[in-house]
């Protein structure tokens, strides 16, 4: 390597640290605002609707988006990956893209809508259930043209729109709340939020998608074969993901559905922060995924990144599960604390499982997310069904961190092309678990105020990451250079 060649090696360094904490810092700060403003949102309908009218809403859109895997395949990264490899190309890439998914939308909303009846749907249900389905399956199509946003590494656009729905979500939520409207006036609402963010994504995406913009039907077969993997993930992913809720409908109760809905409502506002992170570097993974010193070091981080912020979440939610559910839906929803307690543990598998999915993905090793989310769905689905009848939404919560867990961080292990990555995930990853669970145990039984145990378990959690050398001083340095950068450049 000459000179020259070492000084552009660095400069290509600095600019993608820069680029990637642009990115992910805009993401976070956006996402930590949507979650704030979705979680308003969430709170004030839980309010607004009570536990059982909750328990509808909730069981509703967990059938619909059982079919959002049909609806767009998992087509996403793969229209990144190529439109990041081929970025000339890139509007024939996404449009090609959005053409076929139209297709499959059409299909699974018909499908929806013939299988409501059948699942307990009936009345009003039934009739919501196609508004739903326009919603999350007839927009899914269209919205994949913001995918180009994650290409150029510009997702302040999508975070932007994200925003923007979010607000006028939570301005139609109060204005429902204070007229005292049905919950189809707060289906349609949420109907017509969905519409503006598809308008704003399809307008702005056209800056950057130049023409030529053409559909190749030709290549309609590469892409589902590429993507094939992908959606069949997807499909058993929704399941374990979100068959809980609606086997609750069917076995329990819908007052019972929304407790628990209220108690994932919380858990799940956190997912943004890998999102974020991997959101930012998926890019950067692709076009490293045949450099294997590059790819090193940027698996190396992401898995200590993402178990760091796993292990804050889980020790900050499990020891503050009570004063959090109370401060946000009352004290008639203190049930939905316990199980709070013991969803946000399933995180760690959550934030395990979107850094392999994106590790795998950058390597064109989709195929292995079927394995998973295999895995992840019969265990779910025969763990709800022993479980909800005799525990209901306490089994349910449990049955979710155990198939979570056994998809993550075992089923991979059993293949030659993932085991590496997976064990490198959990070499990183098991004394972050060890650390958080021995955080909350101390302070959580301490005779001490909620807050306080609170403040002893996050103390507690960081001595342990410091003494572990999760986060290294060439970390600091990393980000230091690359804000040093982004600020340089503002200036």
């Amino acid at each position: 390597m000459t000179i020259t060649d070492g000084v552009r090696s660095v400069s290509l360094a600095e600019s993608s640290a820069t680029k990637v904490v642009q990115n992910t810092s805009v993401l976070l700060i956006g996402r930590i605002g949507s979650a704030l403003i979705g979680g308003a949102s969430s709170v004030l309908l839980v309010r607004c609707l009570g536990s059982e009218q909750f328990g509808e809403f909730s069981s509703l859109y967990a059938f619909v988006a059982l079919f959002a895997w049909l609806a767009t395949l998992g087509i996403e990264p793969v229209l990144t990956r190529e439109a990041a490899r081929r970025r000339e190309g890139a509007g024939s890439i996404i449009a090609t893209g959005i053409a076929l998914c139209s297709i499959f939308a059409i299909v699974a909303t018909v499908l929806v809508i013939l299988l409501a009846s059948h699942l307990g749907f009936r009345g009003k249900l039934q009739v919501l259930v196609v508004f739903a389905a326009i919603e999350l399956l007839g927009f899914g199509p269209p919205r994949l043209a913001g995918a180009i946003f994650q290409v150029d590494l510009k997702q302040w656009y999508g975070t932007g729109i994200n925003i923007a729905r979010q607000i006028l979500w939570l301005l139609i939520i109060l204005l429902l709340a204070k007229t005292k409207a049905s919950l189809t006036s707060i289906v349609l609402g949420r109907l017509s939020t969905a519409f503006a963010e598809t308008i704003l994504i399809l307008v702005l995406s056209a800056r950057f998608l130049k023409p030529p913009r053409r559909i190749i039907v030709q290549d309609f077969g590469l892409y589902l074969r590429a993507c094939a993997p992908i959606a069949l993930s997807t499909l058993l992913a929704g399941i374990y993901l979100r068959i809980d809720q609606v086997m609750l409908h069917n076995l329990a109760s819908d007052s019972v559905l929304g407790f628990y809905s209220a108690a994932v409502k919380v858990s799940e506002l956190f997912e943004m922060l890998p999102a974020a992170l991997l959101s930012s570097l998926f890019p950067i993974l692709a076009v490293a995924a045949n450099n294997n010193q590059r790819m090193a070091v940027h698996m190396d981080r992401v898995f200590r990144y993402v178990m760091a912020a796993a292990g804050l979440l889980c020790t900050l939610v499990s020891v503050g599960a009570g004063l959090i559910v109370r401060a946000l839906y009352g004290p008639e929803f203190d049930t939905s604390a316990h199980l709070l307690g013991i969803l946000i543990w399933s995180e760690f598998a959550v934030f395990f499982g979107t850094a392999i999915a994106n590790l795998l993905l950058a390597r064109s090793l989709q195929n292995y997310l079927l394995y998973p989310t295999i895995a992840g769905a019969v265990v779910n689905i025969l763990l709800n069904f022993i479980w909800i009848p005799r525990y209901a939404a306490v089994g349910s919560a449990w049955a979710t961190l155990i198939s979570y867990t056994v998809a993550w961080t075992v089923v991979l292990l059993g293949f030659t092309d993932t085991r590496g990555m997976v064990w490198e995930g959990l070499r990183k990853g098991i004394p972050v678990v060890l650390v958080s669970c021995a955080g909350a145990l101390i302070a959580g039984s301490l005779p001490f105020t909620p807050i306080l145990r609170v403040v002893i378990a996050l103390a507690l959690y960081g001595v342990g990451l410091s003494f572990m050398g999760t986060i290294k001083r060439d970390d600091i340095q990393y980000l230091r250079t690359a804000v040093n950068e982004t600020l340089g450049r503002r200036a």
